[in-house]
């Protein structure tokens, strides 16, 4: 049965959103006495991140409608969207300009740097720094947490501090004096911890890419760290690099 339903949603009898037969009919059809073990069988499915099991309503067919997003261009200053009159930010801009609907979520506080974060920045362990935490949401639904960090003397007493949704032309760190001038980033394919599952609203069995990016100045001093944590099954994430 499991080899059947999966090729069935595989190839497309069974669309996107659509109910799969109940358990009861699942277990007329293939001659089943044990509820459990169609229910094994769709706990499967949901593993493979093919079908989604609503409370009391049922499994689906699982929907996907990813977003293309672009890490190594959409803060470079050359392909920002976030021009002037646009009222968006870099990653706003991005996700409207492929016909969807972005917003953002966002709160600014200060506190201990943890240990990977410090380490990125240069600073000395348990240093207070400045962050803002964004849920970055398309279509209503939670599509990215992104995290930046920020060293107290680069943050106190610009934009960064400042709470809500700010779009500003170049970015934040340009506005408050410190563009970044090149960037290291760092990407791990994992399964979420509970915080993650939670505030993404994932189903079982969806990886997430957790991007870390730093930030560095015309110095060479780290800036800005931004952790992003992007769900597989809501993003295509696309790299170009020049061959010159």
């Amino acid at each position: 049965m499991l080899r059947e339903l999966r090729d069935a949603i595989r190839s497309g009898e069974y669309q996107p959103g659509e109910r799969l037969p109940t358990v009861d009919d699942l277990m007329e059809r293939y001659s089943m006495t044990s509820r459990p073990a169609v229910q094994k069988v769709l706990a499967a499915l949901a593993s493979e991140g093919l079908v989604v099991t609503v409370h009391r309503r049922g499994s689906y067919v699982r929907e996907y409608s990813p977003i293309d997003w672009h890490p190594g261009a959409f803060e470079h200053r050359t392909s920002r969207r976030d021009i002037e009159g646009a009222g968006q930010d870099a990653w706003a801009a991005d996700v409207a300009a492929q016909g969807r609907v972005p917003r953002q979520e966002i709160v600014v506080e200060t506190a201990p740097a943890p240990d990977s974060i410090a380490a990125r920045l240069d600073l000395a362990r348990g240093t207070e720094v400045a962050v803002r935490r964004r849920l970055r949401l398309v279509d209503d639904t939670p599509f990215q947490t992104a995290d930046s960090y920020y060293p107290l003397w680069v943050a106190e007493g610009t934009p960064i501090m400042s709470p809500g949704d700010i779009a500003i032309p170049g970015g934040l760190m340009a506005a408050a004096g410190h563009p970044q001038v090149r960037f290291r980033d760092e990407i791990v394919v994992r399964m979420p911890d509970p915080d993650e599952q939670a505030r993404l609203s994932l189903p079982p069995g969806t990886p997430v890419a957790e991007h870390t990016r730093t930030g560095f100045n015309s110095s060479k001093r780290p800036v800005r760290v931004i952790v992003t944590i992007a769900p597989g099954d809501r993003h295509r994430i696309i790299y170009e690099v020049s061959g010159q």
